[in-house]
């Protein structure tokens, strides 16, 4: 490798700015050949609307509070009962209300029934963990569904949802 003195015209300063000319005026040509060149950069902005300027991948964020096992029932819940949000909003607030009320029933009628029976004690004990196991794993696998932007439904819960949850609370 060459050492030049630090000030020499043929350093690498001198190369590196050759190299930044020539980006540039590549730049500068590929700029005057686009539309935005023909563009009146003095005219005023469009008219924007209040969905232009709502953030969608904000909101689309907002959607995994819903499926928070447990915790997620409170915001959905107030979703509905404000009677605002998106479509999607609605939707995915139903569908966790109802993921959250039949959990909630699952859970009281085993552990009731595991309290009162001694025989079956056992048995509705297990399936009131299997219940609440698989509750959580639902709702973690809808919270991928919402990530990977593919649609919330479930086969049986998302009709009930719509049905039944939509009637009283939409």
């Amino acid at each position: 490798m060459t050492k030049f003195p630090p000030n020499s015209p043929n350093g690498p300063k001198r190369q590196s700015s050759k190299i930044l000319d020539e980006s540039d005026r590549r730049v500068r040509s590929r700029f005057a050949a686009s539309s935005w060149a023909q563009e009146d950069l003095n005219s005023p902005p469009p008219a924007l609307t209040p969905e232009d300027l709502e953030n969608k991948d904000l909101a689309h964020l907002g959607l995994f509070f819903y499926f928070l096992p447990i915790l997620g029932f409170f915001p959905a819940l107030w979703t509905l009962y404000r009677h605002q949000g998106s479509r999607e909003q609605k939707a995915a607030s139903r569908l966790a209300i109802t993921l959250a009320f039949g959990w909630l029933l699952g859970y009281i009628f085993l552990e009731t029934g595991a309290r009162s029976s001694e025989l079956l004690t056992i048995p509705l004990l297990l399936m009131s963990s299997l219940l609440t196991s698989g509750y959580f794993v639902v709702n973690i696998w809808l919270m991928v569904r919402l990530w990977q932007r593919r649609p919330l439904r479930l086969p049986g819960v998302s009709q009930v949802a719509e049905e039944i949850v939509g009637k009283h609370l939409s």
